[in-house]
């Protein structure tokens, strides 16, 4: 019914407000590692050309990662704290299948910026025509064929944007002869992502368990459900990443604060 359609996209909207957080954090990071891109490119140093690029990725993932596995544990109390007093629980099932889209939708912008640094301003638009096409025939079949209701567009999304990032990756190692590198990108950011995740979860339960009455205190009390978790869970995702080796003092100078950032880290001897 038409009312039925409205809940739909109403949930779908405040799911994609939730996942639009953290992409335009990312991607205000590592854009604005562009213009020294640029001046690279401009002066035909291919090394630093492949620098900057890793460095753009390389940050973006750092917290788009993170940023996916937060929102798909912590689902259920951000969501009854943005939107209290309403039934989330279509947003919640939204948010825990595509909290993926997160890091393909970073990725893909970055790469974009990438592109459009590399002087190929055209080669993004392509990329987002085909995606497009597939992306409109996904939501048919998904629709039609499997009967997955609102839950097709958001799957259709995540591989309109998985999509992007093969497109834009194929384009940029053709155009800079750049080759991504994975494990300090991508495999030991998910590992400390997935330990953070497990600390928030964990802490979450935790307080849900000592204090239930908080799960009907409305917006004060879904924010003592959400804050504590979130503040354990960066700081646990921060020292796993320099434990780990998965960014190393120059890579975290070049952040933002990330002098700051050092200072502190050889205070508590993590450096």
């Amino acid at each position: 019914t038409g009312e039925e359609i409205a809940v739909f996209w109403g949930a779908l909207g405040q799911y994609q407000l939730l996942f639009n957080i953290p992409v335009a954090v990312s991607n205000a990071l590592s854009s604005s590692l562009i213009p020294s891109l640029t001046r690279a490119v401009s002066s035909g140093n291919q090394e630093e050309t492949n620098q900057r690029i890793a460095a753009a990725v390389r940050f973006s993932m750092l917290i788009a990662i993170p940023a996916a596995v937060g929102i798909g544990v912590l689902a259920e109390p951000v969501s009854n704290l943005l939107f209290a007093g309403e039934d989330n629980s279509l947003l919640i099932r939204l948010t825990m299948a595509g909290a993926l889209a997160v890091v393909f939708f970073s990725l893909s912008t970055v790469t974009n910026a990438v592109l459009q640094g590399l002087n190929r301003l055209d080669v993004p638009v392509r990329h987002a025509f085909l995606s497009l096409a597939v992306h409109i025939i996904l939501v048919e079949v998904f629709l039609m064929i499997f009967h997955m209701g609102i839950f097709s567009v958001v799957f259709a999304n995540i591989l309109f944007a998985f999509m992007m990032c093969l497109l834009n990756g194929r384009s940029i190692a053709r155009y800079a002869g750049y080759r991504q590198e994975y494990k300090k990108t991508v495999i030991l950011p998910s590992v400390c992502s997935l330990l953070m995740g497990t600390a928030a979860w964990s802490i979450y339960k935790g307080l849900v368990f000592l204090c239930p009455a908080l799960l009907s205190g409305g917006r004060l009390g879904m924010a003592v459900l959400v804050f504590p978790p979130v503040a354990v869970s960066m700081a646990v995702y921060g020292v796993l990443l320099v434990k780990l080796k998965a960014i190393d003092e120059k890579e975290l100078k070049e952040m933002p604060m990330g002098t700051r950032l050092v200072r502190l880290c050889k205070r508590v001897r993590l450096m």
